[in-house]
């Protein structure tokens, strides 16, 4: 006779002894001999005793706990680098001249230190007439299809959007960041050939920082008539 069906002929279902496990906590420790008689089916071992199966669950737990530890420990430690590979930059841009020069100056910064291939600073034609400035027309047409009214876009562009943006450079993943408080002057993009380098849902704050630092620069150099 199976445990089911003596459970039926009892009036009882698996259900109803759980619940009534779990409403009585301190039972094993009224009948603690059926700690070691009952048994536990088990891959390697064929059977274990209730204690046993738990200390097991209990040092699966325990493993599974170092592995996320250190898995934020890791990500920590990568997040700290990044934040150093800027702060390390920000200086360097106050002496630019042009929006060429912070292009130059943040690429380089980015391809030495964090493997991101190509990046680009595209001011909005529409806000200032520098040399390097893109026709609204085709901003819009970018923002419309990727950025979908949001201010960040992480993943992947079109062929035409990439050679509009990075040439022939390869690119298998971006991020697009509008800058100014309505995004009205301009784009800065980063490209990378790493297929999994931006992706949906990273943390954005370090970008944004940044695009918020250039909102401050690029009036300035216009103001200067800097091309």
């Amino acid at each position: 006779m199976t445990e089911k069906c003596a459970l039926a002929d009892a009036g009882l279902d698996e259900s109803h002894v759980a619940e009534y496990l779990a409403s009585q906590p301190d039972f094993f420790a009224r009948h603690p001999g059926l700690l070691d008689n009952l048994r536990l089916p088990h891959e390697q071992r064929g059977s274990v005793s209730l204690v046993e199966a738990r200390m097991e669950r209990q040092r699966l737990r325990i493993h599974q706990l170092e592995e996320e530890i250190t898995q934020l420990m890791t990500v920590a430690g990568e997040n700290e680098r990044i934040f150093r590979v800027y702060l390390d930059m920000y200086p360097r841009l106050f002496d630019c001249r042009t929006p060429a020069e912070l292009e130059q100056r943040i690429a380089h910064a980015l391809r030495e230190r964090l493997r991101v291939t190509a990046v680009r600073l595209v001011p909005d034609a529409r806000w200032c007439s520098l040399p390097q400035a893109q026709a609204g027309e085709q901003l819009e047409k970018l923002y419309r299809e990727r950025m979908a009214g949001q201010d960040v876009y992480l993943g992947r562009l079109g062929r035409e959007e990439k050679q509009r943006l990075f040439g022939d450079t390869l690119i298998n993943s971006c991020a697009l960041i509008r800058i100014g408080l309505q995004g009205e002057m301009g784009l800065l993009a980063f490209g990378s050939a790493d297929s999994s380098h931006y992706r949906s849902g990273m943390d954005t704050l370090i970008i944004r920082q940044l695009a918020g630092f250039l909102a401050l620069l690029l009036p300035r150099m216009v103001a200067d008539g800097h091309a």
